[in-house]
């Protein structure tokens, strides 16, 4: 009888743990998961991911995200990006919003995109988006 208990729960446990990768990998609508290079932005830890609900992306973040790829998307595409950092996928916009922030509005250490400076008006969207939370649905 114990046996036949253990085998249940090792099922289960199983299941459950199937169950919760499947939620982590990318693809379809409803999940984006593991960016480019985890661990390199949002709050420092080494093996970040951003969860992104399913539903429309927030004005704000839109916003972000439109000026990312209108002024940074020539130096930050792909996984090896001449920028350093993949600045296309939302996870990683998401977990590099106090970096987009520092570099593009506060220009720490230097402004971003090199040789420029983004306008007030993009200066405002990216530290609106960012006071906001920073989500994907703000």
């Amino acid at each position: 009888m114990k046996s036949k208990k253990s085998l249940f729960v090792l099922s289960i446990s199983v299941l459950l743990l199937i169950t919760f990768i499947s939620s982590c990998s990318k693809g379809g609508d409803t999940t984006t998961t593991n960016p480019t290079n985890p661990g390199t932005g949002g709050t420092g830890g080494t093996n970040e991911c951003a969860t992104l609900t399913t539903g429309q992306a927030g004005p704000l973040y839109t916003a972000v995200k439109s000026l990312l790829s209108a002024n940074c998307s020539s130096c930050h595409t792909g996984a090896n990006s001449t920028g350093g950092k993949d600045l296309t996928t939302d996870c990683n916009i998401i977990l590099s919003k106090d970096r987009i922030k520092a570099r593009a509005v506060d220009g720490s250490p230097s402004f971003m995109p090199q040789g420029s400076q983004l306008s007030a008006g993009d200066k405002k969207k990216i530290t609106d988006w960012v006071n906001a939370g920073g989500r994907f649905s703000d």
